[in-house]
């Protein structure tokens, strides 16, 4: 393992910000681990960890070290759908591999970007599936113990896009490889209309639940490595069904979605964008796509900063309209904060 020096972030976050870290490490191992944390220590270097970059937007310079989590390995663990992926394995490169080893549960999660040790922090979720209810158990390195930790599925308390290994100023967990209960049955959920719409008058298999995905994430979302971003950049808020009630009277048209807790539902934050009109807006380099408001894009040159203003100012208009704030789903940041990111 080497400790690069003044290095670009532009090639590791998929809004193609061009920023620069004061150190750089690419980690494999444990090992490394401990030596890239060590050279940290020694210097006093805020700490970042970096999977993918495909949820995360650097508002300027890192002025400390960048850790490119690169664990790799796939271990099946039994016979009965019990598999283990390290934190560096790409996720939909992982989906595919379990779907060709007829490993199902998974297959609505095709396309996310970015990394499995990723996956956990956000407790990424897709067409009607979470992450969350296949997890047994998360590995992390504990960087204020000095060791590794074994999370089961409840300490990692895992909720709406949110888990242990991101809450908090500085999350101190950071995951080294994640353990799933998958099913050798096949048994596809195709609960999200969206998805059963597409299959319609088709045979429903985990194979064309993973194509059908495939298609619609293509349809909407932007190719990062086309078009600078990070998908979706707002959580779709979650509100009390008095207050949703209260905006149908308002907003007839506006759609929900039933939530665990029957005294609350989830609004979708794109319909509210494009009453609003953001869809295919632009601000400067930094714009919303013109396919779905909820992604912002970089059109070329953009900062941090610029990405950052326009969400405020479309998340300001929400709030001036429906009276719902929205919360960023990508992690933003900021000069000198510690922790982990996609």
């Amino acid at each position: 393992m080497l400790i690069h020096e003044a290095v670009s972030l532009k090639p590791y976050n998929s809004f193609g910000i061009d920023v620069e870290a004061a150190a750089f490490a690419s980690v494999h191992d444990l090992n490394e681990l401990h030596a890239a944390l060590g050279y940290a220590s020694r210097h006093g270097l805020p700490v970042q960890t970096l999977g993918g970059g495909s949820n995360v937007l650097f508002t300027g310079d890192y002025p400390g070290l960048v850790l490119h989590m690169a664990f790799a390995g796939i271990d099946r663990l039994n016979d009965n759908g019990l598999i283990r992926v390290a934190a560096g394995e790409n996720w939909h490169d992982f989906v595919s591999y379990c779907l060709k080893n007829k490993l199902y549960g998974i297959e609505n999660l095709a396309l996310i970007p970015g990394t499995a040790g990723a996956a956990p922090i956000q407790n990424i979720g897709a067409y009607g599936v979470e992450l969350a209810q296949f997890v047994v158990t998360v590995e992390a390195f504990d960087t204020v113990a000095g060791g590794v930790q074994v999370l089961n599925r409840n300490a990692c308390e895992f909720s709406y896009r949110d888990s242990v290994f991101k809450q908090g100023n500085s999350p101190t967990l950071l995951v080294l490889s994640v353990t799933l209960q998958l099913s050798t049955v096949p048994n596809p959920n195709t609960s999200y209309r969206g998805l059963s719409e597409a299959l319609a008058g088709g045979e429903v298999t985990p194979e064309a639940v993973f194509a059908a995905v495939c298609a619609i994430r293509r349809s909407k979302l932007p190719d990062p490595a086309v078009i600078g971003n990070a998908g979706s950049f707002f959580k779709n808020p979650i509100v009390s069904r008095q207050k949703y009630q209260t905006l149908l009277q308002v907003y007839p048209a506006m759609p929900c979605f039933e939530t665990e807790d029957s005294d609350l539902v989830k609004l979708p934050a794109a319909w509210m964008l494009d009453q609003l009109g953001w869809k295919g807006r632009a601000r400067g380099q930094a714009g919303v796509h013109k396919e779905h408001a909820l992604v912002l894009v970089n059109l070329g040159g953009a900062r941090g900063d610029d990405i950052l203003l326009l969400a405020q100012e479309m998340s300001t208009s929400v709030l001036s309209r429906f009276g719902i704030a929205l919360e960023p789903e990508v992690r933003i940041i900021y000069s000198g904060a510690t922790g982990s990111a996609e």
